[in-house]
This record gives C-alpha cells, structure tokens and sequence, in this order.
C-alpha cells in the first residue's frame, strides 16, 4: 500500500538581512505526519551567507536534526528538495536560517509540505 500525500498550504516568510538574521519556523496543523517537499529562497542582492535548515522535533532539542547547512558565496537562490521520502512525525516543524554577516539584501522565501496519509 502507497502512502498518499496532499499539498498543504505554502508558507512564505521574509527578512531584511541588514535588520537581522533570518529564523523562521513552519507552523503544521492537523495532527498528521507530513512530507517535505522543497524549501525555496531568493536574495533581492547576491549574498555570503549560511542557511541551514532543521527539523524542529516535537520531541524536544535533543532530536533535531540539521538537513541541510549551504555556505553562499554572492549567489542570490536557493532550492533545497530533500532526497527520497522526506516525512516527520506529527507536531514537528522545519526551522529555516540565515546569517546576517553581511547585513545585506532582503531573503524572500517559500516552503512547501505535504500532508502524510
């Protein structure tokens, strides 16, 4: 038997580097595992910073896990799609940052989930 999926609404998020560092946390609803479909980030200017994006565990500090860390280098987008069945448990959340060491640009991004069945 398959497991079937079916797209949650994305959640958008944006932060002016020169104002601070970028921390955003998906907020799932329903009760249900859920997929991690992509994770989607433009720059307004190219950048040197790092992004990192975690799975915030319902369990607590001790179980999250980073996915992906990607030092940039004056690039100005980022796609992350995880590798095969990216699914967490109920209650778990996906955790996207960005430094600020260079206090420069706008971060426009998107991230995209499916709901588990």
């Amino acid at each position: 038997m398959g497991i079937s999926r079916f797209t949650n609404f994305d959640q958008d998020f944006t932060q002016d580097l020169s104002a601070g560092a970028l921390s955003f946390t998906t907020t799932t609803t329903g009760g249900k595992k859920f997929h991690l479909d992509q994770v989607v980030i433009h720059f307004s200017t190219a950048v040197t910073e790092t992004i990192t994006i975690t799975v915030d565990s319902l369990k607590g500090a001790n179980y999250d896990t980073v996915l992906i860390s990607c030092p940039f280098a004056s690039e100005t987008d980022f796609v992350y799609r995880p590798e095969g069945d990216a699914i967490f448990n109920a209650g778990d959340e996906i955790k996207v940052q960005c430094t600020n060491d260079g206090a420069v640009g706008i971060a426009y991004g998107n991230v995209k989930t499916s709901e588990v069945s």
